[in-house]
């Protein structure tokens, strides 16, 4: 009912009944208007009580998230930790026993040394002291080629600076230019990798 109706409707039992039914009506009114207004503020608290209730649970989950993705992530720092330092036990330990493969394979050879050389003083024998270096030596190479190790060629190969180190250039008129012509230290390869180049004297171009 819209203002003006109660009013006409006030005036109308003013005119019917006297003053005492308009200020009876009026105080009805007042009354109404005050607990409509009371519902409707409470009804907002509720709601906002509510809406409040609602943002907290949502922050609540949004932290709980937010935690859990930083204990995953610490877990997984720590076990790629733990990974690299397995891995580099594993490197150290695949060496040392590399190391000691090789050396156990050198001993024999330092073996036949120390008999070349009690050998030698004994019976002050030179032809048989060179034939024992000469034994060694071959032994020594066999041990370095079952290890992938292979001398680089150089007397007479065109100079590759990948493969050899000129030491000086020499005039050399029967043999081509840039070529090498004398070997000073022998290089070597472990596979495809130069552990050493080869010294070289190299003809003038």
């Amino acid at each position: 009912m819209s203002n003006r109706d109660e009013k006409m409707r006030v005036e109308d039992t003013v005119n019917e009944n006297g003053g005492n039914h308009r200020e009876i009506e009026i105080q009805d009114m007042d009354e109404k208007d005050t607990q409509t207004v009371a519902a409707k503020k409470d009804e907002k608290k509720a709601e906002k009580k509510k809406t409040a209730s609602a943002k907290d649970k949502e922050i609540q989950k949004l932290r709980k998230e937010v935690d859990e993705l930083k204990d995953k992530y610490l877990r997984q720092i720590a076990e790629f930790e733990n990974f690299r330092k397995r891995k580099e036990r594993e490197v150290e330990e695949f060496w040392r026993k590399a190391n000691a493969d090789l050396i156990r394979k050198l001993l024999p050879i330092l073996d036949d040394i120390e008999r070349s050389l009690e050998s030698a003083r004994r019976d002050q024998n030179f032809e048989a002291l060179v034939e024992g270096i000469e034994m060694i030596y071959k032994t020594f190479l066999k041990v370095l080629e079952a290890e992938g190790v292979t001398q680089i060629s150089a007397v007479g190969q065109e100079f590759n600076p990948e493969y050899h180190e000129a030491l000086m250039q020499v005039e050399k008129e029967d043999v081509p230019p840039n070529t090498v012509v004398e070997e000073h230290q022998k290089g070597y390869l472990l596979g495809d990798k130069i552990l050493r180049p080869a010294k070289v004297i190299v003809s003038k171009e």
